[in-house]
């Protein structure tokens, strides 16, 4: 760990190790035994740890318990959140196909579709034309 980590790190955490995760606390904790650096920014965030704790008003201790037991309340109140449909899950499965989005997966199925019951193109056509099977497609057929 650097000096700069460590830094973010209490930024992150605040000065008290013991509320760090455990692998980050092992290595601070390894960082502060040599580095004279790490030591001074733990000892000044220590100290504006200390002057927010004397400026900041503390709250009441009942106010503290009725708000964690409105919290729990309307934790217990919550409505657990209802597993996904069939369409939902089919959805889930289909979006890797259509990283575009589901119109380019329409789009692109309505194409293989129309080739699909296309005439077969005529034999005989114009040589040399790359258009030429493509001309066979009904495509401005006249309805009457």
């Amino acid at each position: 760990m650097t000096p700069a980590r460590f830094a973010r790190l209490l930024d992150a955490h605040g000065p008290r190790l013991e509320g760090w995760p455990a692998p980050r606390r092992a290595a601070a904790a390894a960082l502060l035994a040599v580095s004279a650096e790490a030591r001074r920014q733990l000892a000044a965030a220590e100290r504006l740890d200390a002057a927010l704790g004397q400026v900041l008003p503390q709250p009441p201790p009942a106010a503290l318990a009725r708000l964690q037991a409105r919290v729990a309340r309307e934790i217990a109140r919550s409505p657990l959140p209802v597993p996904a449909g069939r369409w939902a899950r089919l959805g889930q499965r289909l979006r890797p196909a259509a990283p575009a989005g589901y119109g380019a997966l329409a789009a692109m199925a309505t194409c293989a579709l129309w080739l699909s019951l296309a005439p077969a193109p005529a034999v005989g056509g114009p040589a040399g034309d790359p258009l030429a099977p493509l001309q066979t497609l009904p495509l401005a057929e006249d309805p009457l």
